[in-house]
């Protein structure tokens, strides 16, 4: 199996490097006032015309009609530039809308003509009854709801009785709601829902990896240009074997998630699998290289002002989408290792 990225991959990658560097910049004062939070809803049409929200969507459907593949690249440079998951939440829902045969709402989404937020149960293994948290909602349209297992479509209206709620992560609205009565407007189920969900799980794992080599890249920089007892910081053992950790889990993330994807766009038995390793494997990196470049930016790193803070909040922000890490453990734990 070839894990190396086609020169029309690289292209992928540069674009949307590129766009969100001069759009989307990762520094402090995009999050300032609340200037993300409009940023990143405004910028859906861009991502429209950039062909983003309908990249995997076949062309017949009036997507793009790329594969697993090249989506999970286009989501792991999301994770490197902190892009809202208001487009992860664009993105799911242009599929179900899709996978249910609403045409119509499936063109809007992928016009960025309709927002879409994402709702999660507001505690693990919670089910009807008990409240949701909606995840860049204030201002959609419609809602992804994401079960263990299951996911749909409601309309934003049937959410009315929701209120703000302070999250970690301050740089996405957060919102608590009474779990939705009203039936869903959109539903898939089968074998198309838990492709979607597989699916998702990809391009959460993406953007955990994008997150881990976002900050190992500012961690290397800081240590190639801060100096201490008379060099640089980078020299020191203590700085460099840390950013080598780094680069390892980084290492280990990506080859994982490019697995996952291959197997996915293959229809191979083991993608499940493969998915479920891959969302483990990048949200540890996640976590680790982010707690790690706190702590090596020194006072820097512990200063709200400093971007090295909003990759490790929103690495749990992540990780509760769609199954956090005890879910996927005992979805992995649950299913057959694939045969060499």
């Amino acid at each position: 199996m070839d894990l190396m990225t086609s020169p029309d991959q690289d292209q992928i990658i540069d674009a949307a490097r590129g766009f969100l560097s001069n759009e989307l910049p990762v520094q402090y004062t995009r999050w300032e006032k609340g200037a993300a939070l409009s940023a990143d809803r405004g910028m859906l049409p861009e991502f429209a015309a950039l062909g983003w929200l309908g990249m995997g969507i076949a062309e017949a459907d009036g997507g793009v009609g790329f594969s697993a593949v090249e989506e999970m690249l286009l989501f792991r440079e999301a994770g490197r530039f902190l892009v809202s998951p208001i487009l992860l939440g664009s993105v799911i829902a242009a599929k179900v809308a899709v996978g249910a045969g609403a045409a119509a709402l499936a063109a809007s989404i992928i016009e960025g003509k309709t927002q879409c937020g994402i709702a999660i149960p507001a505690a693990r293994g919670q089910g009807p009854s008990e409240d949701v948290y909606l995840i860049e909602a204030s201002e959609a349209e419609y809602v992804v709801l994401v079960g263990r297992q299951t996911i749909c479509l409601i309309n934003r209206d049937g959410l009315a009785d929701a209120l703000p709620v302070r999250g970690v992560d301050g740089t996405v609205t957060l919102q608590s709601a009474p779990w939705p009565a009203a039936a869903a407007v959109i539903e898939v189920s089968g074998r198309v829902a838990e492709d979607i969900l597989l699916q998702m799980s990809l391009f959460i794992g993406a953007m955990l990896t994008g997150g881990a080599e976002a900050v190992r890249d500012l961690t290397v920089a800081h240590a190639s240009e801060r100096s201490q007892f008379g060099q640089k910081i980078g020299a020191f053992q203590a700085v460099s074997h840390p950013c080598a950790d780094m680069a390892l889990r980084c290492e280990a993330a990506f080859s994982q998630i490019k697995m996952a994807a291959i197997t996915l766009r293959d229809g191979r038995a083991d993608g499940e699998f493969q998915v479920r390793a891959a969302r483990i494997v990048a949200f540890n990196a996640a976590l680790a290289n982010a707690a790690a470049a706190v702590q090596l930016h020194g006072g820097m790193g512990f200063a709200a002002e400093y971007p090295v803070q909003f990759f490790l909040k929103r690495a749990h922000l992540l990780d509760q989408i769609a199954g956090a890490l005890p879910d996927q453990l005992d979805l992995l734990l649950g299913l057959d290792y694939p045969e060499q």
